[in-house]
């Protein structure tokens, strides 16, 4: 009786080999718990006349933090309409969606994005948020916003988004929008002539390169705090 059980159990075994499930499981390996979330759903190219993938909506090399357990290696698009981060399937047929809140860090392009959950007062929504800089007392982080807005052609609906970028600073436990110059001083109004100065000297243009500006400006901010409290 055992060894006929035990036939039935290596027969069991040997055709669970070559089924989906174990071929999905073997080619995903110790990564099988990303893998598991639902399936995307593709933007229709007929109806959506561009898409908010950060970037392009070509798959990239992708490190991510999930759960608090790293996965290198991987193939990732940001959909920043939706804030889903999805992923290359072992077999690279089809995306698949981690769950937002699990997700700790992304780094993609050579870009660091991680899943924020503002508080309400913040008025901020939650999503996916690009960390520019981040120093002991203030996190500068930027937002890519896509607004689906509709125009009838040929009785169809098409979808196109509107882009905007926003500039967030975490100080004091508080996000606060910064959109030039002004922003830095109501938030520092004791480092006025500092802030003046640094920014004339360095030539600052938060229009038409603002990464560099405010995470210059950041940097400059944190170090002045820094050197206060060493006092």
């Amino acid at each position: 009786m055992s060894f006929l059980c035990l036939v039935v159990i290596c027969h069991i075994h040997i055709n669970a080999q070559g089924t989906p499930v174990s071929k999905y499981l073997r080619q995903a390996g110790d990564y099988a718990d990303i893998y598991n979330g639902r399936l995307e759903t593709a933007y229709s190219t007929i109806r959506y006349k561009n898409l908010p993938y950060y970037r392009n909506a070509n798959y990239t090399d992708a490190t991510v933090v999930y759960k608090n357990n790293y996965y290198p290696d991987q193939k990732a698009r940001l959909d920043l309409f939706k804030e889903q981060l999805i992923l290359l399937a072992p077999d690279k047929r089809y995306g698949i969606i981690l769950g937002s809140p699990n997700v700790k860090k992304v780094s993609m392009y050579d870009k660091t994005f991680i899943w924020l959950d503002p508080p309400k007062e913040s008025e901020l929504k939650t999503g996916y948020y690009m960390q520019i800089f981040e120093g002991e007392k203030i996190h500068l982080f930027c937002k890519e916003k896509y607004s689906p807005q509709e125009t009838v052609s040929r009785n169809t609906v098409i979808i196109n988004f509107d882009h905007e970028i926003r500039y967030y600073l975490l100080y004091n436990n508080r996000y606060s929008s910064v959109k030039n110059k002004n922003s830095f001083l109501k938030l520092f109004p004791k480092y006025k002539k500092q802030i003046n100065k640094f920014v004339k000297d360095n030539q600052l243009n938060f229009k038409q390169n603002p990464d560099k500006s405010f995470t210059s400006l950041a940097i400059f901010c944190e170090e002045i705090l820094n050197s206060m409290n060493n006092l």
